[in-house]
């Protein structure tokens, strides 16, 4: 979980429109909020500063009071990175402009982060509506079938678990598929939420979505339930590239309408 958000400032809009939402996360944990940005000379620091604080007062008034801080480094990444892990218990609330696939929709420094740092980083699509930021509610959550995508399973459950939300793990099915016999094709969801709920306790739902772009059923399954946040492991597969969860969880951000909380596994580790 969190207690500290950290939210880094590029100069543009879309940075900027991050941090109303990360101030409301930040307040539902009775939490801090650091507001970020990085040059690379320290000549650059003061001027920096001053941006920010022009910027926040633009903002206006948010849930939670942030702190303004300027990082000295030739890489955006790495300096957030190092700033994250100075503190207790932090997650990083970061924009997207949302252009392409995989790293190019997250950005290179979203995709270093996600390297770097150790637990989720919440991104914000071009399509975040300027209300999100709750936590609870209902989470969904993509599985693809394989154990890697599986790995944001535990992390959504503690969330909701923390903040009283329902979790959906779904999968989506290719339509043109036609099962035989006795096999259900919800088994493989069902099986993974039972084991969960087993495990914590916690409430968990699912359900099989039918479409032949996993990345739009989800979208569409998250705005039909009015979901707060969508969860999803970056580069879970199948083994089929069309169903790649890395490709599918850039085409959610790119579209989605509340945040998504992306998760590398350590054995993803380079």
């Amino acid at each position: 979980m969190f207690q500290h958000l950290v939210v880094p400032i590029d100069g543009s809009a879309a940075s900027w429109a991050s941090v109303p939402i990360a101030a409301r996360m930040a307040a539902a944990v009775d939490g801090k909020l650091d507001v970020v940005t990085v040059v690379d000379r320290l000549a650059d620091v003061g001027p920096a500063q001053a941006d920010l604080r022009d910027g926040l007062v633009r903002l206006g008034e948010l849930a939670v009071e942030p702190m303004a801080q300027v990082l000295a480094s030739d890489s955006v990444a790495r300096a957030v990175g190092d700033h994250v892990e100075s503190l207790s218990g932090a997650t990083v609330v970061m924009s997207s402009h949302g252009h392409g696939r995989s790293a190019a929709v997250l950005g290179s420094t979203a995709d270093e982060l996600l390297r770097l740092v150790f637990g989720p980083l919440v991104v914000i699509g071009p399509h975040v509506t300027d209300e999100a930021g709750g936590l609870e509610g209902v989470y969904v959550v993509p599985v693809d079938g394989s154990a890697t995508g599986e790995k944001i399973v535990p992390v959504a459950v503690a969330w909701a678990i923390e903040f009283g939300a329902v979790p959906w793990l779904v999968e989506v099915v290719d339509p043109d598929i036609r099962l035989t016999g006795d096999f259900s094709e919800s088994a493989y969801p069902a099986r993974v939420a039972h084991d969960m709920q087993r495990q914590t306790g916690h409430e968990i739902e699912y359900d099989v979505l039918h479409g032949d772009r996993p990345s739009r059923s989800i979208v569409e399954f998250a705005e039909r339930m009015g979901a707060s946040l969508i969860f999803a492991t970056t580069h879970g597969r199948t083994g089929l590239d069309r169903l790649r969860l890395g490709s599918v969880a850039a085409e959610i951000v790119r579209h989605a309408r509340c945040p998504v909380v992306l998760h590398r596994p350590p054995i993803l580790a380079d």
